[in-house]
């Protein structure tokens, strides 16, 4: 075998338990058919349909999961949820329209705007309170935003969240509606809403003209596995379907399409029992979390999604970082993500009681040798919320001249690239954007941190747009 595949086997192989994607977290009981792939791998031959012109057998699955979804129409996605982002955002958009859209937003909707050459409208969703990560965008903020500009053609936001924070997507919807335009929602991380008992509704059910999924983030199907939904007679379903063969792959896979199909099995038929499962298993983990003294585990009221389980060691002797490496090196747990203050868990269904209790015996041991410290007010972390100007749009700046500068020198330079922490992949900074200070202060704490910050050089070097341009 390769090298990687080599790699793979010696995880698998290890100790090391999953607490992040992909859903199915490497469960040899899940519904994935495993140990298929050359002797199942084909392209586009007799009896097997095309993704791209689907009429038999991939529109009969499409059907399927759409009958899961009750969408008004539900497409395959091969090229993972980024696919239906750029699609979704092309179709409802023109060459140089304005869109709103939440700052929290995946990168995937900066290169939507930059390949439509689009001008974006932000909207800023507050950190919850307690903690540092964006809460719900707020309805109200929409319609000020609306009413503002009546020259936005369609909204974009994430619900939920990367944390799992959910926003009111019916209340949002009617709003936006009331304007004549579309709702996009990147539910990215919520596949698993409205089609199991004891699970929230999602945007479909709350009126969203467009939806995205990756099935693969938290249920029981391979990795870039994904489905883009429409709702509605607002969006063109045609241009829609045209856009879709521009961005995938003109050779979809039919391992991961076979993928998809099984997981709408699965779910249409032991949605439950896999809904029983998380539900338990969150509940279990919150009950331990509230006899810790000094990490924080964030419950219903601040985080909605049960899938997400974020662990704050916010004012303690120990950060984000610290808090992921003991997590993953001590007790062989392997986190989604960290940042500051707090360190992402995903759970599913498909996760294992024994893997549950390892991790709330973690928590029971972190949390007896750490300390509590004094505690920094929200109010001043809501003050460093950088709100950046912008220069030029993302398209001017991207194909502009472009040079490195060292970061210390890049107050009051355009940037030329995208300057992210990954994951979750938004953006401290935009192409077109001028470079602050204060944001300058923000990616050095970030790195400081050791968190992963991706648009600088190891030399400490960022793209800029060159002077005069």
């Amino acid at each position: 075998m390769g090298e990687l595949w080599d790699k793979l086997t010696e995880l698998s192989d290890s100790n090391m338990y999953p607490f992040h994607m992909p859903g199915h977290k490497r469960n040899p009981d899940s519904c994935m058919n495993t140990g298929f792939l050359f002797d199942h791998d084909i392209t586009e031959i007799d009896d097997f349909d095309n993704l791209h012109d689907a009429k038999d057998i991939l529109y009969n699955c499409q059907s399927r999961a759409n009958s899961l979804y009750k969408a008004g129409e539900t497409f395959f996605l091969v090229n993972g949820s980024t696919c239906g982002v750029l699609s979704a955002v092309s179709a409802v958009t023109g060459d140089g329209d304005t869109i709103l859209v939440a700052r929290n937003c995946h990168k995937s909707l900066y290169h939507a705007a930059y390949l439509r050459n689009l001008e974006l409208e932000y909207l800023y969703p507050r950190n919850v309170n307690g903690f540092d990560f964006c809460g719900a965008v707020e309805p109200k903020d929409v319609e000020d935003a609306l009413s503002h500009d009546r020259a936005i053609k369609a909204v974009f936001i994430t619900s939920p969240t990367y944390e799992g924070v959910y926003s009111d997507i019916k209340a949002i919807a009617d709003i936006v509606h009331s304007y004549g335009i579309p709702l996009i929602v990147d539910e990215a991380h919520g596949a698993h809403l409205g089609i199991a008992k004891g699970m929230p509704q999602g945007a479909i059910a709350g009126g969203a003209d467009l939806v995205i999924h990756s099935l693969h983030k938290t249920l029981p199907c391979v990795t870039q596995t994904a489905l883009l939904h429409v709702n509605g007679d607002i969006v063109d379903r045609d241009r829609l379907k045209r856009f879709l063969k521009i961005y995938q792959s003109s050779s979809p896979s039919y391992l991961l399409m076979a993928s998809i199909d099984d997981c709408i099995s699965y779910m249409s038929n032991s949605g439950d029992s896999w809904s029983n499962n998380l539900l338990h298993y969150h509940e279990s983990i919150l009950d331990a979390a509230n006899k810790l003294t000094h990490l924080r585990v964030a419950d219903y009221k601040i985080v909605d999604d049960p899938c997400k389980i974020v662990i704050s060691c916010k004012n303690t002797s120990i950060n984000g970082n610290q808090l992921y490496d003991l997590l993953r090196l001590k007790y062989g747990l392997q986190p989604e993500m960290a940042c500051d203050t707090y360190v992402l868990m995903i759970i599913t269904g498909m996760d294992t009681q024994e893997g549950i209790d390892r991790l709330i015996e973690a928590l029971e041991g972190i949390d007896a040798f750490i300390k509590s410290k004094a505690p920094v007010s929200d109010d001043s972390i809501q003050s460093k919320r950088q709100i950046a100007v912008r220069h030029m749009t993302i398209r001017a700046a991207w194909d502009s001249d472009q040079e490195y500068t060292f970061l210390d020198a890049a107050a009051g330079r355009v940037s030329g690239d995208f300057i992210n922490l990954y994951p979750p992949g938004i953006p401290i900074i935009v192409p077109g954007e001028v470079i602050s200070k204060e944001i300058i202060k923000t990616i050095k704490d970030s790195l400081a941190d050791g968190l992963n910050v991706q648009g600088i050089t190891e030399e400490k070097q960022v793209r800029v747009v060159k002077w005069g341009k």
